[in-house]
């Protein structure tokens, strides 16, 4: 299993919040990508501590004999996960009281590499990417726009105009309100790429051109991934750019 990461500051933003990082255990993988909340002070700290807390509760607390199928327990070892970094992040405040507003997305992807499956766990609004030769969008922004679309049945173009509509309603941070979604990549679905990504790519890149640049076989991976950030940055992206394309 083959992988890269690229990350940009953008055209506009004076410092990185993005981070990803993938970890290794057995015949399982952890993809994860954040977006440490623009704005916000400790943004950054945020996301990279996430990723760090993850990935020492994944090395000293998963199993990796689990059977892949036992989705209960997986979701299960998920959510304490989820719930040991944010305890260590409120420990974080109790030391300094001006990161207490800080906040990260979260998409990750548990990767059992023998049989090419995943579960796929978001919060927020960054997105995991399946590609089969068609991309299909996995993860579900949690965003006022989408609150609305699906609970208010409110029209999509209409959502769109409101000046908050890409408001989170979901994040992770010591005191941020959070909701884990979680999905289920089975290998008939017969996937080649993961691909994880922060706002700043995907909302300035649109769906066939992603799809069109995974198609093209004359790219390597990193060829893909550094396309995918000019294309967003061409398009005048206001955010940090992130990708994570891992290919089975």
């Amino acid at each position: 299993m083959d992988y890269i990461i690229k990350t940009d500051k953008g055209k506009f933003r004076k410092e990185n919040q993005d981070n990803a990082s993938i970890a290794f255990l057995g015949d399982w993988s952890l993809a994860v990508l954040c977006d440490g909340m623009g704005g916000h002070f400790g943004g950054s700290l945020c996301s990279q501590k996430t990723i760090d807390y993850l990935f020492k509760y994944f090395y000293e607390r998963f199993n990796k004999d689990i059977n892949f199928d036992d989705k209960k327990a997986i979701n299960k070892w998920f959510n304490n996960a989820l719930s040991y970094v944010k305890k260590s992040l409120k420990k974080i405040v109790e030391d300094n009281k001006d990161y207490e507003d800080m906040g990260t997305t979260l998409t990750a992807a548990l990767v059992f590499n023998l049989n090419k499956e995943a579960y796929i766990f978001n919060i927020g609004d960054s997105r995991t990417y399946a590609y089969n030769g068609l991309l299909h969008q996995i993860t579900t922004d949690q965003n006022l726009l989408h609150q609305l679309v699906k609970i208010k049945n409110v029209d999509i173009e209409s959502a769109k105009l409101l000046p908050d509509a890409n408001k989170l309603v979901s994040c992770l941070g010591p005191k941020k309100t959070m909701k884990c979604d979680s999905f289920l990549l089975k290998s008939d679905e017969k996937v080649k790429y993961l691909l994880l990504t922060s706002d700043g790519v995907h909302d300035y890149i649109d769906k066939p051109n992603i799809e069109q640049i995974l198609q093209d076989k004359k790219l390597d991976l990193e060829s893909k991934c550094t396309k995918l950030i000019k294309i967003a940055k061409t398009n005048m992206s206001k955010d940090n750019l992130t990708v994570l394309l891992l290919e089975f």
